[in-house]
This record gives structure tokens, sequence and C-alpha cells, in this order.
């Protein structure tokens, strides 16, 4: 571990001066405008489970916004709405007046995860508030671009696709845009987004990442809008209120939030084009497939990135581009940062997404082909469309293949190398450690992508020093999320409180630490729900919790079963990883390979017997590029 990362607190990126951008002239304006904030509140088991739309309401409702702005919220999507009398069998509308929440009328329930309910919603308001400077907001769980937004529970939680909220738009002729658009909901800060909404509105709001729960700060919106004729700075206040709100309740770590003038949108879009043609070209010359895999592996990703804790495939988009730059610079390809300051007018990171630049596009880290297929539907980009389809469903007959499927390196590593002719399939590759008990059942301690890596040669050699990690001194199954040049981040099973969730946390590269950087903790996670949606709330671990760790997860009868070991109790530090000494004399360790469909290809199993005690290790942990085992014996992986 040898690279050095800066770690910030908050990122904040500036692109350009702010401008206002509406059908009035803002910088001759003497008089406050006459806005409406209209809200498409589809509350879903948000608000079913912890009341959040209702206590959105409540931060309206305390916002000083005068007699300039009116705020028209369309309730309904949950199936249980914790406050203000609002029905659960119903779609309401309510308008905010004096600080009060105002009934204006009930309708029959409707499925807000359709089009034509949002359109109707959009007409109706277009027609009893004649005002021409408009926000829009979408409010509810997102679930990036294959998914989308607004997923009504009492429908079984089927949401807005985007090219439904496209046609919702479009249905609507709207006799103006809306001055903005906003997404208070999960991951959709994409390029297919602006895609669909770019013709309805002036400037988007919408975040890369995740939203811990909670989400914007209603009250700063509502008072920003009312008081700011500059939109840019409506959008500023928009989202410093967001990232103050969720660093009072310690859930910065991991938020975004950018503004987007889609008065550049085609220039976006047209930009983007010609560099998904030199992506395609690119991508076809095998010599580069290893640049492409370290793109893909070292950029910005949002909404989890492996299996065990789901994904939404979405990366961010010029963190991408900048890491294949480092290798090959392409004029077609880097075009799009000409546009990109123009269109990302302001954006604010938290310190886990240091490279963020504030837009997303989606790409299959991992392999979901009906997900592939919605992209495709949507053509944001034709070149984009082809390379999808070329790229990920015109699968081969063979893609991965090992030259080696084992030995013993020179220097006693366990090795493995690849035919030339898998380079372009590989998607990423990692190994298994474990132990075998007496029955042969397996026990998997960790899966990790901890290795050296010839990429000339396509030759991965295991990096073995000894070690696990844990949890104040409880050592855990753990896997890699991804892993860049500032940081690696990991996630475990655990079990918080009595409730099972998911332990996420980082290894930061520090030069000025033993063996190159220190863990953090990010908190805890939930993941995808059955209705594949993401959880909003990363619950930071705090003195008095009780957890449990995965020991290992045992694989026996072809299923994988979790071992939990004993619980304990956070102590005071909230949480600490260390890594510790192996306790055992034997250990298998095999390399998996995993193509670009999802396939998974085994090398043979290498067997290490520790040629150090626990005792030793605790007392001299071995320094990176170390070995503490000998290979024994290497057998074929069933």
């Amino acid at each position: 571990m040898k690279k050095t990362i800066s770690v910030l607190l908050v990122c904040v990126l500036l692109f350009a001066s702010f401008c206002g951008c509406s059908n009035t002239d803002t910088d001759k304006q003497t008089t406050p405008l006459k806005r409406t904030i209209f809200i498409y509140m589809c509350g879903s088991n948000l608000e079913t489970k912890q009341g959040l739309a209702s206590k959105n309401i409540d931060e309206i409702l305390s916002a000083e916004i005068g007699n300039n702005v009116t705020v028209v919220i369309e309730t309904g999507g949950a199936s249980t709405w914790r406050h203000h009398g609002i029905d659960n069998n119903a779609i309401q509308r309510y308008e905010v007046k004096d600080g009060e929440l105002k009934l204006i009328e009930t309708l029959d329930n409707a499925n807000m995860g359709e089009a034509q309910t949002l359109t109707d919603f959009l007409k109706w308001g277009q027609d009893k508030y004649r005002t021409q400077n408009n926000m829009l907001i979408l409010w509810d769980h997102g679930g990036g671009s294959a998914k989308g937004v607004c997923f009504d529970e009492n429908y079984g939680f089927d949401g807005l696709t985007l090219t439904e909220l496209h046609n919702a738009f479009e249905n609507a002729e709207l006799n103006t845009p809306f001055e903005i658009i906003g997404f208070d909901a999960c991951l959709m800060a994409s390029i297919e987004t602006v895609a669909e909404v770019k013709d309805y509105a002036f400037f988007m709001v919408a975040s890369e990442e995740i939203e811990p729960a909670g989400g914007w700060d209603y009250k700063a919106l509502a008072e920003a809008y009312a008081q700011e004729s500059d939109l840019g700075l409506v959008g500023e206040k928009i989202c410093y209120s967001y990232m103050d709100k969720c660093e009072k309740s310690n859930k910065d770590s991991t938020a975004t939030l950018s503004v987007f003038d889609l008065s550049y949108a085609d220039k976006l879009l047209s930009a983007y084009e010609k560099s998904i043609k030199a992506l395609t070209n690119y991508t076809k010359k095998a010599k580069y497939a290893s640049t492409l895999y370290d793109a893909i592996s070292e950029c910005e990703k949002f909404g989890g990135d492996n299996i065990y804790q789901g994904t939404a495939n979405m990366l961010d988009i010029l963190c991408f581009y900048e890491k294949i730059a480092e290798s090959i610079n392409k004029t077609e390809m880097m075009s799009i940062f000409g546009v990109s300051g123009d269109f990302v007018r302001f954006m604010v990171c938290g310190k886990d997404h240091p490279e963020a630049w504030g837009l997303s596009f989606y790409y299959p880290t991992i392999y979901k082909r009906d997900d592939i297929e919605k992209i495709i539907e949507l053509e944001t980009s034709e070149s984009y469309t082809q390379y999808l389809k070329e790229y990920f469903l015109k699968i081969p007959d063979t893609t991965i293949k090992f030259t080696d499927m084992g030995s013993i390196a020179s220097d006693g590593a366990f090795t493995v190398s690849l035919t030339p002719e898998s380079k372009p399939y590989l998607s990423h590759i990692d190994y298994i450690l474990m132990t075998m008990d007496s029955s042969g059942a397996r026990h998997i301690i960790s899966t990790d992508n901890d290795m050296d890596k010839d990429w000339d040669n396509f030759v991965f050699k295991s990096n073995f020093r000894g070690i696990t990690l844990a949890l104040d001194g409880h050592p855990m199954f753990y896997s890699t999320v991804s892993s860049n040049d500032r940081f690696i981040s990991f996630s475990a099973p655990v079990i918080l409180n009595g409730e099972s969730t998911t332990l996420r946390f980082t290894f930061v590269w520090d030069e000025s630490y033993f063996n190159g950087g220190y863990y953090e903790v990010t908190g805890t996670w939930y993941g995808y729900d059955e209705n594949g949606l993401p959880d909003n709330v990363i619950l930071p671990l705090k003195k008095g919790d009780t957890i449990q760790v995965v020991t290992d997860v045992v694989q026996k009868d072809g299923e994988n079963v979790m071992t939990y070991g004993d619980e304990f109790t956070i102590g005071e530090d909230n949480g600490k990883i260390t890594e510790v000494p192996l306790d055992g004399k034997e250990y298998q360790y095999v390399f998996v390979a995993t193509d670009r469909y999802g396939n998974t290809f085994f090398s043979d199993m290498a067997t290490f017997k520790m040629k150090y005690t626990y005792d030793e290790l605790l007392a001299n942990p071995l320094p990176d590029d170390s070995y503490a085992a000998d290979v024994t014996n290497i057998e074929p992986y069933k």
C-alpha cells in the first residue's frame, strides 16, 4: 500500500459565476417575483416507516416566505401518512398559506409511479397557479438512470422511468419551462436524466449519490426561492443548506448535490456523443483493456458497487474520462470537459467522494441485462446505445481463459495468468481467502482485490501478509466495494442492535502510516430492498451500540451460510477497524475473475501454510510486499 490520499471534509466545485436564467430579466428585477413551488410528494415507505415527507412539510410550514411564493404539494404513494391528516388512500393537493397546510382538493387514489398522474398534477397546477416563475420538486426514492424516480408503495413500488418522466412533461404541454426541476431523491444527477428533462426547465438540482434520510432543507429552500431572483444563487443555497442538514446529523460524508444549467444541455449531449465514439474505438483495442479496467475500478461510483450490497451502476462521467486520460489523450473523448464547466454550475460533496464532478452516467460494472436494455431504450446517445449493444449484449462463447490456473512464483507467491484475448472481457479480479473444516466445508474469511497486478503480461500474484480486518478487535468477514488512488471501500455484513445490516468502511491512502494508510468507519447501510430501492440511511456507529460481525461464510451443500460471532458493545472510539493477524496454521486461496457479463471463473486453489505465529505477527506486522506463508499444495477448485 504505497499511494497517498488527501481527504477533503467537504468538496465544493464552482465551475462558473452564477447567472439567473428565466423568462424575466433578473438583473433588472426590482420587485419580488411571484413564484410557485410545486412538490410531487410520493411518500412511499420513506413516509410510512420514518415520516420523512411529513418532516419536510413541517420545514416548509416554518419558512418565512411572505406572499410572493406559493407552495403547492400533491401527496400520495404511501400506505401510511403519519401527520397532517393526509389521507392514505387518496391523491390530495395542498397549499401552504400563512404557515398552515390548506387542503385544496381530494382525488381518487392513483399510481404516482405512472406518467399520467404527474401529467395531471402539472396541468392542474399550470391552470390554477398562473405564475410564470415556477419550481418543481420530485420527492421520493430515486433508483438511478435504469429505474427512475417516485415509487408508489400502494402500487407495488411502481416508479416513473425516465421515459415516463419525459412523457409526463411532454403531455402536460407546459406554457413555460420550470425555472428549476429538483430531484429530492437518490441517484438522479445523471446525463440520462438531463436528456429527458432538459426542454422543460432552465436549471436542474439533483444528487449523484444516495441522499441521506431527511433530504433537503425545505425551510432554506423556500426562503431562498422567495428572496433570490438569481436561480444560480437559489441552487447554491439549496446545496449548502442540504449539506448543513446532513452534517448536523453526521450524514455528510457520502452526500452530493449538483446544480445544472440546462441551457448548456444540448452542447453537453453533443460532446457526450463525440466522447462515446472515441470510447468505442478505444475499447476495441485489447492493449487498452487494462486502462478501461482501471478507470472503471478507480472512478467515483454511486449507489453501492458489489453483488453483496447491490448497485445502481452509476459512475461519475468526468472522473471516468479523467482516469482514461491519464493513459491516453483523445481529444474527442475529453471534449465533454469543455462544456462541463458551464453546465455543472455548482456542486457539493462529502469527504467520501473527493473526485466527484457532479454528473453521473450509467455504466454496467455489475451486469444487469434488464437494466442495460432500459438504458438502450432511452437513446441518450446513439453511439452509447451501439456501444452497450456491442459490448454487453453480444456475448461470445469464450470470454475469460486462464493460461496458468495456479503456480508458485519465484518469490513464493501464488500466481495465475490470463490469455491476452481475455483482456477486453475482464470486469474485475479478486481473491477468496478461506479455511476448510474436517467435513470439507469451506469457511470464507474475506474477498478482496489486494494483489499484485501485471497488466502487460496479464499476471496476478497473491499479496498475503497473514492479516485480516477486525472491528474493535473482532475479526470479521469483509469484501471490497471499490478502490482508487485515494481510498479502498469495503463492506461487511453485521447485526446492529438486533437488525441485519452492512458496515461500510474505507482504507485511506496515507504514506505517513505503516503500510500506507489507515481505516475509517463510514457507518451502516441496509443496501437495496426487495423492490430494488436503495436505503437512504447511513447510520454512524456510536458508543453503546451492540453489534455482531460475521466471522466467516460457510459454503456447504451449494449454499452460503453466514456465521456470526459473539455480540459486543461499541466503545469510546465509535468503532475502530484494524488489521489483526490470522490465528490459524493453514489457509486456502483462490483467484476469481469476473467478466463484464457477470460470469465468474476460478483458478486452482492453493493451500498456504503460515510461516509465523499469531503472536509473532502481532508483535512484528509484516510490511507490504512481504509474504506470510508458503504454498504447500495447489489443486483444482471445485
